[in-house]
């Protein structure tokens, strides 16, 4: 049985507060510390009917000038946090951004793109459009090349990578058909970094879940409904390319998605099986695909406080990623 659209709203505030003490104890008691955010940015929503705006956070290497003057240019690294939907935010995923950076010298800009309940599907995905045009239009300003434009995600910011990648790719189709778009504010994606993504949204948890026999659970099935119903309201069609993008249809995985790509999936994870199917479709079209899937973890486990101790795992994987991107860039 669906949630009232209140008791939604108390259960994902509640939920979210418990996550932000989380967050807190993953990057400040966990090994090694992120680099602060550099400077943020908050830009309009200029992508579908909903209005409003949403908070960019920028993570640059110690190079950085942020001056138009300045003749050095950055790529850039667009991510998308995870949470399911409903919670979350652009700073989770500081570690990552300080991996990249490190390894990369690009520039990483996280967005706080809009929650379910209060902004269902899809506008977080269209935050996400409209973080993108935002940062091409601005590219001179904040000393970016466009055309080394990467997204990243993880989980729900994942699935926003591909769904994302296609909005992006109508958006500008309908903006070029009139006569809106200045070319030379245009970027080019060149990668997709996404870990443990949701790619399939016409299978149930409890098939998703039988789909792996070492699946394990983190957290309550209460929640799964809770990121569900706040999501997906109304109901959308599961199998649209924007919830689905496993199930995109081939044109549309060809023209939208960048020939360069990683995926990292978790061995005990429901979204395991989709993920790896994707990946060799992905391949199956003539895409290089990098990233593996990481034995012995659950899904999100990048995320867990590791209490002063460090995570190979973790480290390792976005190692790995990081040194993918940097050599799509070059």
């Amino acid at each position: 049985m669906e949630m009232s659209r209140l008791t939604l709203h108390i259960k994902a505030f509640l939920f979210r507060l418990a996550q932000t003490i989380g967050r807190y104890c993953d990057l400040y008691l966990s090994l090694p510390l992120p680099q602060r955010v550099s400077f943020t940015r908050r830009t309009p929503s200029t992508v579908g009917d909903i209005p409003g705006s949403s908070n960019l956070l920028f993570y640059t290497p110690p190079s950085y000038l942020h001056s138009s003057s300045s003749c050095k240019k950055y790529p850039l690294l667009i991510n998308f946090h995870g949470g399911g939907y409903t919670i979350g935010s652009a700073a989770d995923d500081a570690r990552w951004a300080t991996e990249v950076v490190k390894r990369t010298g690009g520039v990483v800009v996280s967005v706080e793109y809009r929650l379910a309940p209060s902004y269902p599907f899809p506008t977080g995905i269209e935050d996400c459009v409209s973080a993108t045009l935002y940062l091409w239009k601005h590219a001179q300003e904040l000393n970016l090349d466009i055309e080394r434009t990467a997204f990243s995600g993880f989980s729900a910011g994942g699935n926003f990578c591909y769904t994302a990648a296609f909005r992006l790719h109508e958006e500008l189709k309908r903006l070029r058909n009139g006569g809106k778009v200045n070319e030379e504010e245009v970027g080019k994606l060149v990668s997709i970094v996404s870990f443990y993504p949701a790619v399939d949204w016409t299978k149930t948890r409890a098939e998703r879940q039988a789909s792996n026999p070492n699946f394990t659970p983190i957290i309550n099935p209460v929640f799964g409904t809770l990121f569900d119903d706040a999501y997906l309201h109304p109901r959308p069609d599961m199998s649209s390319p924007l919830l689905s993008p496993g199930l995109a249809p081939d044109e549309l995985l060809r023209d939208a998605l960048p020939k360069d790509l990683v995926i990292i999936t978790c061995w005990g994870d429901s979204l395991l099986v989709e993920g790896e199917a994707f990946r060799e479709r992905l391949r199956g079209l003539g895409k290089r695909v990098d990233g593996s899937m990481v034995h012995g973890v659950v899904h999100g486990w990048d995320k867990w406080p590791s209490w002063w101790r460090g995570s190979r795992e973790r480290d390792e994987a976005y190692k790995s990623a990081a040194e993918s991107l940097r050599e799509f860039w070059s």
